[in-house]
């Protein structure tokens, strides 16, 4: 980076340290166009008006986005560089990958906090690993690094943060992602996008499967969940593992929340006998990284069996279907370690009458505490959500709330119990109906 050079067998040496780099791209940063192409490397950029520019000269291609010092924020810069396709062999990318995380030598001494590996749309290898974070002079640094290899050629990508986190953080990582899906090795390569092909689907509906089990939380406890998941197929070949909001289709819905779906088809089989395993090729990144699983699968009347587990089918509500009662979600956490200890727990109330009127109310409350050199200290928070009342309408998987001033909130909704509404799954949470005993 800045001084580095990419010798003749395609590995990127580093040169001159990385924060004083930083500091002399950001002297003079200029806009630029959208689309790029770098040494035969086709990229979509972040719109200008995002507030990336285009930063330095040679081998790398760099984007800066600085962000100004807040109350709440130090002041922060990130960094996207972009290397020219490198002649190298497909079975080569993990090697190159760990040449190109070298550049920042302290980074490569962290251990990778999140991978992913995968093939892009395209059939290329793809892979993608986080790490943080390392302290230099008062900066905190993180890194995202991608890998992309043809049988011929390879690119790398990475994105680098300086005093970014939260929201910043966030959108910086979405717009490199994006950045990262819009990837053409070759110019005949497509753009990133969920379509089926000859062979794909052969199922139609929505289908709920109950998932339980014990994971660890934040505070560094253990807690039990019971979760009805859903799964959408579409006959055509796509799946999502949500349902869609605001009344969109799967294929909108697929579009905007890709790390939700992929595409499925059923195999095996024939003229008098049914499909005996499932194949799906599922977006595991917001990078877009697919990883295919094939599963067994039959069916069982309307319903499925995918890997000896059972998928309920759903039916959707009718459009005057109108219900009445009480139902209750609760959230509850808590953990310990030698020095902290916290809980959180959330509870929200959702009532709905025969003639088409509800009402809801919550509240959340958060409690920690730290010991420090024999000194504790702790925080105990609480809040009620304000109340709302007006009219609902049941449609389909969705469920849209009117309040007195007009306001619509739209939400997904079913019921995993086949002729029971003792549990609704609302936007992916379980209400519990309340039968007052």
């Amino acid at each position: 980076m800045g001084n580095a050079q990419i010798d003749r067998v395609g590995r990127v040496r580093p040169g001159l340290g990385f924060i004083l780099v930083l500091v002399s791209l950001l002297s003079s940063p200029q806009s630029f166009a959208a689309p790029a192409d770098i040494g035969g490397l086709t990229v979509t950029l972040p719109d200008a008006a995002s507030g990336w520019r285009k930063a330095g000269k040679g081998n790398l291609f760099m984007l800066q986005k600085e962000f100004l010092e807040t109350e709440d924020d130090k002041r922060g810069n990130a960094l996207i560089q972009i290397t020219k396709p490198l002649a190298a062999a497909r079975n080569s990318l993990q090697a190159g990958m760990k040449t190109f995380v070298a550049t920042l030598p302290d980074m490569a001494k962290e251990d990778i906090l999140i991978k992913h590996y995968g093939v892009s749309v395209n059939g290329y290898d793809i892979r993608a690993e986080e790490r943080c974070c390392v302290q230099q002079k008062n900066v905190s640094i993180s890194q995202i690094v991608v890998g992309i290899a043809g049988d011929k050629r390879q690119a790398f990508l990475q994105l680098v943060l300086l005093n970014v986190s939260g929201d910043r953080s966030s959108g910086a990582e979405a717009d490199f992602a994006a950045l990262v899906r819009s990837v053409k090795l070759d110019p005949s390569d497509k753009d990133f996008d969920l379509v089926p092909t000859s062979g794909d689907g052969g199922l139609d509906g929505v289908f709920t499967h109950l998932d339980t089990g014990i994971r660890p939380n934040v505070f560094g406890g253990m807690d039990f969940y019971s979760d009805s998941t859903i799964t959408i197929f579409d006959p055509k070949g796509l799946f999502s593992t949500e349902l869609p909001k605001g009344g969109r289709s799967i294929t909108e819905h697929c579009k905007e929340t890709p790390t939700d779906c992929g595409l499925y088809k059923l195999v095996g089989g024939g003229f008098f006998s049914s499909a005996g395993s499932i194949e799906t090729r599922s977006v595991t990144s917001a990078y877009g990284t697919i990883e295919t699983e094939t599963k067994t699968f039959s069916k069982k009347g309307e319903d499925l069996v995918i890997a000896e587990a059972d998928y309920r089918a759903v039916p959707p509500f009718d459009e005057s279907t109108t219900l009445d009662g009480e139902w209750v979600s609760t959230f509850a956490s808590s953990g310990m370690t030698a020095t902290s200890s916290g809980s959180v727990a959330s509870s929200h109330t959702l009532r709905l009458h025969r003639n088409g009127t509800f009402e809801r109310t919550g509240w959340s409350g958060a409690s920690t505490t730290n010991e420090v050199g024999g000194s504790k200290s702790g925080v105990t928070t609480s809040s009620n959500r304000p109340g709302a009342s007006g009219r609902y309408k049941l449609s389909g998987y969705r469920l849209d709330l009117t309040d007195a001033s007009g306001k619509t909130e739209t939400m997904s909704i079913f019921e995993p119990d086949k002729g029971s509404d003792g549990l609704l799954v609302i936007n992916g949470n379980n209400y519990l109906k309340d039968d007052g005993k």
